[in-house]
């Protein structure tokens, strides 16, 4: 005989147990292919060694991520999502002094580098194996960056830029938090002391603000006329 709606199980929650499993297994891979692609690089080791360092079959993984590309897609997805979440939480007011909120960032930015040693090498990765997806993360960086340039060129606190020079600055700008990664990197590597962040931290803000802060005189020109 069927069961009575009593003792059937209430709608939904095998399902909400399946999303539960399924949530879990996914957080599962993409730790395992952080841990694989932090010693031996993303597209260096292998589906079967990510599903077996995440206690999965093969076939599960490509259940949950499809194929080897979206696995990578979906990590960075991951990384960022922390990343900008960390950076929030300490630039908690994006309107404040530019260079206050740079300063933050960095800092945020080189323990985040630190923490996570991989996040620099699939950058790497993903601009020579998924370029389309790697050129679209810039751009969004590149916006923002342009953006906050923008505002504060706008209040006065940054030098007046074309359109054409913001954008070239945002790039040199994320070139060289790109490079920060290549820096802890190498210190590693050759076993060299470290400066420390402010040091570093302090050398970067020193080569923007020479080029991007207002010069006092403008405002001074700006009133008399």
């Amino acid at each position: 005989m069927p069961k009575s709606a009593s003792q059937q199980p209430p709608a939904g929650a095998p399902r909400r147990a399946s999303y539960a499993r399924s949530a879990d297994t996914r957080a599962k891979i993409l730790a395992a292919a952080l841990a694989e692609a932090s010693e031996t690089g993303f597209h260096k080791t292998s589906v079967a060694r990510i599903a077996a360092r995440a206690g999965v079959a093969v076939g599960n993984l490509h259940y949950h991520f499809g194929s080897r590309g979206q696995l990578l897609r979906e990590l960075m997805g991951s990384l960022m999502a922390e990343l900008v979440e960390r950076l929030h939480v300490a630039v908690p007011d994006p309107s404040a002094n530019f260079f206050d909120v740079e300063r933050a960032a960095l800092r945020v930015y080189i323990e985040y580098l630190r923490e996570n040693p991989a996040y620099g090498r699939l950058i790497d990765e993903i601009k020579l194996h998924e370029p389309e997806l790697f050129a679209k993360g810039v751009a969004a960086w590149i916006e923002l960056l342009v953006k906050r340039m923008r505002v504060e060129v706008e209040r006065g606190n940054l030098r007046p830029m074309t359109d054409d020079e913001l954008n070239a600055q945002a790039f040199f700008m994320l070139g060289s938090r790109h490079y920060l990664g290549h820096l802890l990197d190498m210190q590693r590597a050759l076993g060299r002391p470290y400066p420390g962040d402010e040091v570093v931290i302090d050398a970067y803000l020193a080569l923007t603000q020479r080029g991007l802060a207002a010069d006092p005189r403008d405002a001074t020109t700006k009133e008399s006329e």
